[in-house]
């Protein structure tokens, strides 16, 4: 089932411009929780990868895109070094090396070629304090010459960052708990990397939104809109369960006004906001009935009113895989994630934790909606 390709077992429709070529997403079946569950094949999914997929790394996790699509950078594994991946050539460079750390769970790359790195300082006592207590953010040269420089704010989880000006969005727990229980709010934050003399400092700083934990949710900047106004946000329900179970919606907020939009997810699925498209009307998601035992990567269509799930890869199927942390490449085209088997019966991997990147080639495949169902196929249930 896997060989499909990107789940396009449903009639796909090519497009005419490039336009539309470089701006749609690919077209998959619609999701239906219930029929998420974990497959028994015991071949290998690395080794019966579709012909649109590509292992191009054998090691790895959260990977992202330059500013220019022409190379990836990733974490080695958690708390390791970061690396670069030249997708032209396929050579592949340590990043951080060259200095001293405990590590690095996260990089980015800022709009002018520099990078973002995020990771302890000083480590907590255990493993969870040091990733809600204690992980840091850093600003790195793009020749990666210099030691990283720290830019004095403490995050929780990940960063998002703008298309142009170095703008990012970051969010902040008080107080700072090593268990999602002890976090009371989360503060959404903005501001500029200022670079000047080989340091780099963190100006016009703003509280764009402080969200109360019991009352809504946890939540952290995933990634920015066109025209860099608007933000997506995953809204975790740690802290207080809902009555319907439901553990995560997708949030919108814009930056201006501070107005914060909730696309809700089903009930029955496990729904993480990552990257979005280019034409920021759809975001890739993790998704999973069960996140402890397995994980896809699904399309969610960007709308309060509508808000349709499309599931797009099939690792599933494979028993206990996980496709996470996906992100789009500036002009649509391909698709970057990370790969890992869950060891054990009841845990997953550690969070974020990957074992290899992936690029899938999107074909210039646009949606197209008929009756509510995809074209062609069957009508399959809309989440709303």
């Amino acid at each position: 089932m896997f060989r499909r390709g990107l789940g396009i077992a449903l009639a796909i429709i090519f497009s005419g411009t490039a336009a539309a070529q470089t701006s749609r997403a690919p077209l998959g079946e619609r999701v239906d929780p219930a029929a998420m569950g974990i497959g028994h094949s015991e071949l290998n999914p690395l080794l019966n990868l579709p012909p649109n997929y590509r292992l191009i790394s054998a090691f790895g996790e959260r990977p992202v895109f330059s500013p220019d699509g022409s190379k990836i950078a990733f974490i080695g594994k958690s708390y390791g070094d970061a690396f670069e991946l030249d997708l032209r050539t396929g050579v592949v460079r340590n990043l951080t090396a060259h200095a001293p750390s405990n590590g690095f769970l996260r990089v980015h790359y800022l709009p002018d070629g520099s990078y973002l790195l995020l990771g302890p300082r000083v480590p907590g006592a255990t493993a969870d304090e040091t990733r809600f207590s204690t992980i840091e953010l850093f600003w790195m040269d793009a020749a990666a010459k210099r030691p990283p420089v720290p830019l004095h704010r403490t995050l929780f989880e990940g960063v998002a960052v703008a298309h142009q000006g170095n703008l990012i969005a970051w969010s902040e727990v008080t107080p700072r708990a090593s268990t999602f229980a002890g976090m009371k709010t989360t503060r959404i934050m903005t501001g500029r990397v200022v670079v000047s003399g080989g340091s780099a400092s963190i100006q016009q700083e703003k509280n764009v939104l402080t969200l109360d934990a019991a009352t809504q949710c946890l939540a952290e900047p995933q990634d920015f809109y066109p025209g860099d106004t608007r933000i997506t946000l995953p809204c975790y329900h740690y802290v207080t369960k809902l009555p319907d179970g439901r553990l995560t919606d997708v949030m919108s907020l814009d930056l201006n006004t501070s107005e914060l939009t909730i696309i809700p997810t089903p009930a029955a699925l496990y729904g993480e906001v990552e990257g979005m498209f280019p034409d920021g009307k759809r975001t890739l998601v993790e998704c999973s009935a069960n996140k402890s035992s397995a994980m896809d990567i699904c399309v969610l269509e960007l709308r309060k009113d509508d808000p349709s799930y499309t599931r797009l890869t099939h690792v599933m199927d494979y028993g206990r895989w996980k496709f996470g942390n996906p992100v789009v490449s500036p002009n649509g085209r391909k698709i970057a994630l990370q790969v890992a088997a869950i060891p054990g019966a009841e845990q997953i991997a550690d969070r974020g934790a990957g074992q290899g990147i992936i690029i899938i080639d999107l074909p210039p495949y646009r949606w197209r909606r008929e009756s509510g169902a995809a074209a062609g196929g069957p009508a399959l249930p809309r989440y709303r």
